[in-house]
Order: structure tokens, then sequence, then C-alpha cells
């Protein structure tokens, strides 16, 4: 399985987590910044055609904000971009995301130390910060980390919590936007994890 983990922005910094498992394990960790975002989806473009990955997953915004600003219509515009790879490049099998509200809360936990990646390190200090296996990373690259981490089984509530999750969902009258794309996220989790 190869994973491609996307923490992306419309206007300034994108951060990309590539993870493949197997017989030939890699990471590669990389990151593209422009005011563009056209710019940004090519840099995208140009990793799945290299690295061709079954699953595509990236952070998804709240579209919901205190205030908005410029770079929120570019960063629309690039997950739009994103949503339409599994229509272009055939052999992208999953695209999937994970709410930025999720990362965020995550993120501190790790700080914190309450949470922890296998192979992440955060060392306070000029000129320390976040490490992946000794490599010195951006936040948005953890951000893409983070993405992989949270829709991967190392994270992922057990079955029987995901079961119990559904059982709440389909018992309510009437499901919203957001209700419904949970349930539907969580029955994807036991179907795509083979529980």
């Amino acid at each position: 399985m190869k994973c491609l983990c996307i923490d992306p922005s419309g206007t300034g910094t994108t951060g990309v987590f590539f993870f493949q498992v197997g017989k030939k394990s890699k990471y590669i960790l990389s990151e593209y910044k422009s005011k563009k975002w056209e710019e940004h989806l090519s840099f995208i473009i140009e990793i799945v055609e290299t690295l061709k990955p079954d699953i595509i997953i990236y952070e998804n915004t709240t579209y919901i904000y205190g205030r908005q600003h410029q770079g929120t219509v570019g960063l629309y515009k690039l997950i739009g971009g994103l949503v339409t790879l599994k229509y272009i490049f055939n052999f992208v099998q999953k695209i999937d995301s994970i709410a930025v509200n999720q990362i965020k809360p995550f993120k501190d936990k790790l700080f914190s130390g309450r949470e922890k990646i296998e192979g992440l390190t955060c060392k306070v200090g000029r000129g320390k910060g976040w490490r992946y296996k000794r490599q010195k990373i951006s936040l948005h690259q953890l951000d893409a980390i983070i993405v992989y981490h949270l829709w991967s089984d190392k994270s992922l509530e057990s079955k029987k919590s995901i079961e119990k999750k559904i059982t709440k969902l389909k018992s309510k009258k009437r499901l919203g936007v957001r209700q419904k794309e949970e349930l539907e996220r969580l029955e994807g989790f036991l179907v795509d994890k083979k529980y």
C-alpha cells in the first residue's frame, strides 16, 4: 500500500508525507511554498504521477472560520483539485480526509507528551523542533504525518468502539450533513481495515 498524505495550503506551504508499506517500506517528506494554489496542485500532481499512491489522504477544512482570509479561497480550490485526482489517475483507489479540528488537538497532545507517533520526536529550544526518524521536519510536514497517523490503524479506535458509534448514529431519526459524513467514514473504517 502506498499513501500520500497532504497538509494542503492554497497560498502558503503544503506539506507532504508519502508512506509505502510492504516489502519495500519507505517514506518521503516534502513541502512546497507558493502564493498560487495552481502551483500547489501542480506540485501534488507531479508527486502523484511519480510515486503512484493507492490512497491520498489530506487535511480537510471545516469550511467555517471566525474570519475568512484570502488564502481560504485558494485552499478550497486546491481541495477541489485533490478530490478529482482519483478520476484522473486510475491507480488512485481512494481519496480520504481528516478534519483539521482533529489534527490540531492531536498535535497539542503530541507536544505535551500525552500522545506519541513512532519515530517522531520534539525538542524545545533554539535550533531544535520536530524530527521524524532523525530528519528535521516542518510543522506542515508534521501535519501530513499526523494525517496518516489519525487515518491509519495505529490510532484508530477499536472495532467495538466504532460499531458503538455507528449504532448510535443509526439510531437517530434524522442525521445532519456532518453526522452522515461521520457515519460514512466510520462504516468505511470497518470495510477498509477488514476487522
